[in-house]
Protein backbone atom coordinates (compact mmCIF):
# COMPACT_ATOMS: atom_id res chain seq x y z
CA UNK A 1 0.00 0.00 0.00
CA UNK A 2 1.34 3.17 -1.08
CA UNK A 3 1.94 5.91 1.35
CA UNK A 4 -0.26 9.51 1.39
CA UNK A 5 2.44 11.27 2.65
CA UNK A 6 4.73 13.76 0.28
CA UNK A 7 8.14 14.32 0.26
CA UNK A 8 9.30 17.51 -1.95
CA UNK A 9 12.89 18.38 -2.81
CA UNK A 10 13.13 21.96 -3.68
CA UNK A 11 16.57 24.02 -5.30
CA UNK A 12 16.89 27.55 -5.49
CA UNK A 13 19.91 29.64 -7.13
CA UNK A 14 19.40 33.02 -5.97
CA UNK A 15 20.82 35.67 -7.83
CA UNK A 16 24.13 37.14 -6.98
CA UNK A 17 23.67 38.99 -3.45
CA UNK A 18 20.52 37.67 -2.80
CA UNK A 19 21.13 34.43 -1.09
CA UNK A 20 21.02 36.38 2.69
CA UNK A 21 17.54 38.33 1.59
CA UNK A 22 16.01 34.68 0.96
CA UNK A 23 17.07 33.09 4.18
CA UNK A 24 15.83 35.69 5.99
CA UNK A 25 11.93 35.96 3.79
CA UNK A 26 12.82 31.41 4.46
CA UNK A 27 13.12 31.74 8.41
CA UNK A 28 10.10 33.84 8.78
CA UNK A 29 7.90 31.21 6.68
CA UNK A 30 9.43 28.45 8.20
CA UNK A 31 8.58 29.55 11.80
CA UNK A 32 4.99 30.48 10.31
CA UNK A 33 4.94 26.90 9.45
CA UNK A 34 6.50 25.49 12.78
CA UNK A 35 3.78 27.57 14.50
CA UNK A 36 0.26 27.02 12.10
CA UNK A 37 1.01 24.59 10.22
CA UNK A 38 1.10 21.13 12.52
CA UNK A 39 0.44 18.88 9.48
CA UNK A 40 3.29 19.86 8.05
CA UNK A 41 5.56 17.59 8.95
CA UNK A 42 9.41 18.34 7.86
CA UNK A 43 10.45 21.86 6.23
CA UNK A 44 13.93 22.79 6.17
CA UNK A 45 16.64 24.66 3.74
CA UNK A 46 20.28 23.33 3.14
CA UNK A 47 22.97 25.08 1.89
CA UNK A 48 25.32 22.50 -0.03
CA UNK A 49 28.88 23.44 0.80
CA UNK A 50 30.97 25.55 -1.71
CA UNK A 51 27.42 27.08 -3.50
CA UNK A 52 25.33 29.92 -2.70
CA UNK A 53 21.98 27.75 -3.69
CA UNK A 54 19.12 26.02 -1.09
CA UNK A 55 17.76 22.76 -0.71
CA UNK A 56 14.61 22.76 0.81
CA UNK A 57 13.07 19.16 2.04
CA UNK A 58 10.14 19.13 2.81
CA UNK A 59 6.76 16.33 4.14
CA UNK A 60 3.52 16.81 3.65
CA UNK A 61 0.45 14.16 5.57
CA UNK A 62 -0.99 14.57 2.59
CA UNK A 63 -2.14 16.27 -1.31
CA UNK A 64 -4.62 18.29 1.14
CA UNK A 65 -1.70 19.29 3.26
CA UNK A 66 0.01 20.68 0.26
CA UNK A 67 -2.78 22.75 -1.02
CA UNK A 68 -3.51 23.86 2.28
CA UNK A 69 0.33 25.16 2.56
CA UNK A 70 0.63 26.21 -1.08
CA UNK A 71 -2.35 28.72 -0.17
CA UNK A 72 -1.42 30.14 2.83
CA UNK A 73 -0.69 33.49 3.46
CA UNK A 74 3.22 33.28 4.75
CA UNK A 75 3.67 31.27 1.49
CA UNK A 76 1.88 33.60 -0.81
CA UNK A 77 4.53 36.39 0.95
CA UNK A 78 7.84 34.39 0.57
CA UNK A 79 6.56 33.84 -3.22
CA UNK A 80 6.62 37.36 -3.38
CA UNK A 81 9.81 37.85 -2.32
CA UNK A 82 11.42 35.51 -4.61
CA UNK A 83 10.20 37.41 -7.39
CA UNK A 84 13.12 38.80 -9.02
CA UNK A 85 15.87 37.01 -6.68
CA UNK A 86 16.41 33.72 -8.18
CA UNK A 87 19.05 32.92 -11.18
CA UNK A 88 16.52 30.50 -12.21
CA UNK A 89 13.03 28.65 -11.81
CA UNK A 90 13.04 26.81 -8.87
CA UNK A 91 13.45 23.00 -9.37
CA UNK A 92 10.77 20.78 -7.33
CA UNK A 93 11.23 16.98 -7.33
CA UNK A 94 8.38 15.38 -5.76
CA UNK A 95 10.72 12.60 -3.44
CA UNK A 96 9.74 9.12 -2.15
CA UNK A 97 11.07 7.80 1.43
CA UNK A 98 13.53 4.81 1.07
CA UNK A 99 14.57 4.24 4.15
CA UNK A 100 17.13 5.58 7.23
CA UNK A 101 15.09 7.24 9.83
CA UNK A 102 13.63 11.12 10.42
CA UNK A 103 14.49 12.04 13.40
CA UNK A 104 14.80 10.67 17.54
CA UNK A 105 12.61 11.72 20.07
CA UNK A 106 13.13 13.99 22.35
CA UNK A 107 13.41 12.09 26.01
Amino acid sequence: MRSKEIYNVVKLVPKPGKFNEIAAAFQTLSKHIEDHEPKTQIYFALQPQGTEEFVFVEKYTDSENVKEHASSAAFKQFSKALAGSLAQAPEIKRAAFVGGFEGRAKI
